[in-house]
């Protein structure tokens, strides 16, 4: 029995080509296919603004979370595509509510920061807006310092 060795190409057997793409700076290489797109229709429950061809259904679970992000009437305004006098006009109690419901979770997470975790820094800002106190204390008849008196001195 003979023992046959498995035959692996040499490199002259195998010859590599190089293709090389000639694309002038700037362009795209040409794509001729057009992908399959599905279009379908749905339904938006939401508050309806708008009149003929520029009548549009806003949704109020997004409005609540881009107000949630403090966005200004403007920028949420241009987002939906609408007027902004017409936006604020309309969604105005939603905004208003979504910016407290953030601005209640803010305060919430600074008093278990200074509190429960202790962060001097958040205790001392909370300690001057909410309490009010000061770095430097207001000097005024009702708290001014009593002047010291020197019994040695020999006037009076």
């Amino acid at each position: 029995m003979t023992e046959q060795t498995p035959q692996t190409p040499n490199s002259e057997d195998i010859a590599q080509k190089e293709i090389i793409l000639e694309i002038p700076d700037g362009a795209k290489p040409e794509y001729h296919a057009t992908p399959r797109r599905k279009y379908e229709d749905k339904v938006v429950k939401g508050i309806a603004i708008g009149r003929g061809e520029n009548r549009r259904v806003i949704p109020l679970e997004e409005v609540e979370k881009l107000a949630g992000l403090h966005l200004s009437y403007k920028d949420m305004a241009d987002f939906y595509g609408c007027k902004v006098r017409t936006f604020e006009d309309n969604f105005r109690d939603v905004v208003e509510r979504a910016r407290g419901k953030t601005k209640q979770k803010l305060m919430l997470a600074m008093l278990e920061n200074a509190i429960e975790k202790k962060n001097a820094t958040i205790q001392i800002w909370l300690s001057k807006n909410l309490l009010g106190f000061t770095d430097n204390p207001i000097n005024n008849e009702s708290n001014q310092v009593l002047p010291w008196l020197d019994e040695g001195n020999g006037q009076d």
